[in-house]
């Protein structure tokens, strides 16, 4: 899917950010507005010189640093609860994310979906999008099953949906939901991977001229691969392996290939994507109901 973005005025394109954050009922603190601008690129004074602007003509509303669309002021009280919420998951992210790192052929790891943007509903899971070496990311995704169900011990949801190989590093689906989640996305281990991916992917600067290749990468944990892991690498990387790899491929993706969506509404999921080198594992149609719900907050203008 490859969609195109008009380019808006400076004022259209607030509006248009602040209207996305909304699909999720979320406001949008300045600074977000300015890194996430749709289609506009723009210095961080003329977003705020614009925004009051905006705010003094009701055209968007505020509470000290939180935009929001006018007649949507009841996101404020879901941001105070899910704000709150994501600060006590972050160390539990961090957490877990470095211990994925440690595993053999994990490349790279990073938090993905509402937690990136401090924004976790009730029901919310820690998102990890994962980068791992050839040829064993199915095997790799069993280690990290392990993990999971490690951490669900203490209470701890973690969802590790969408793995890709190194080979696999370029994002077909050029739209606006993806270049989101590639420029929020907050890595966990290897922030360098994180900034090389972004660069493979410079197409996202078309949606979002303003975000950088660094993002941020305030939750980085440095680690250390251990004697063991590498040993274990080692062992794995044996073609004796290459039938286990394959034998979990074909397994998991009979039976994720059948796992109903949870949103029928919206039809079979539409992101989910299996192959040796990618478990895209979306099993939500989310992202034409996101531009469909964004759309209609606009006006159709984007």
């Amino acid at each position: 899917m490859e969609q195109n973005m008009k380019t808006l005025d400076l004022s259209d394109a607030i509006v248009a950010t602040v209207a996305y954050a909304d699909v999720f009922d979320m406001p949008i603190s300045v600074s977000r507005t300015h890194r996430f601008l749709v289609g506009h690129a723009a210095g961080a004074s003329e977003v705020v010189e614009r925004v009051g602007v905006l705010v003094a003509n009701g055209t968007l509303g505020r509470r000290d640093d939180l935009l929001y669309l006018p007649e949507r002021g009841e996101v404020l009280d879901v941001h105070d609860e899910r704000s709150a919420r994501a600060e006590t998951m972050w160390a539990a992210a961090q957490k877990w994310g470095a211990r994925i790192g440690r595993l053999p052929f994990v490349n790279m790891v990073a938090v993905t979906g509402g937690l990136a943007v401090d924004s976790v509903a009730d029901h919310d899971d820690i998102d990890f999008f994962i980068i791992t070496e050839p040829r064993r990311l199915w095997l790799t995704r069993l280690l990290i099953v392990g993990l999971v169900k490690w951490a669900e011990r203490d209470d701890i949801e973690l969802c590790p949906n969408y793995l890709v190989s190194e080979r696999a590093l370029d994002f077909d689906d050029r739209a606006l939901y993806v270049a989101r989640e590639l420029a929020q996305m907050v890595p966990i281990v290897d922030a360098q991977r994180c900034r090389d991916l972004r660069k493979r992917n410079e197409w996202m600067f078309e949606f979002l001229p303003n975000a950088t290749v660094e993002g941020d990468e305030s939750r980085v944990v440095e680690i250390d691969a251990s004697p063991l892991t590498k040993a274990a690498a080692t062992v794995l990387s044996l073609s004796i392996f290459d039938r286990v790899e394959n034998n979990e491929m074909n397994r998991k993706i009979e039976r994720l290939r059948g796992v109903r969506s949870r949103r029928p509404e919206v039809g079979p999921p539409d992101e989910s994507s299996f192959s040796p080198d990618v478990c895209k594992g979306h099993m939500v149609g989310n992202a034409a109901g996101i531009e469909e719900a964004w759309n209609e907050r606009i006006g159709g203008s984007v």
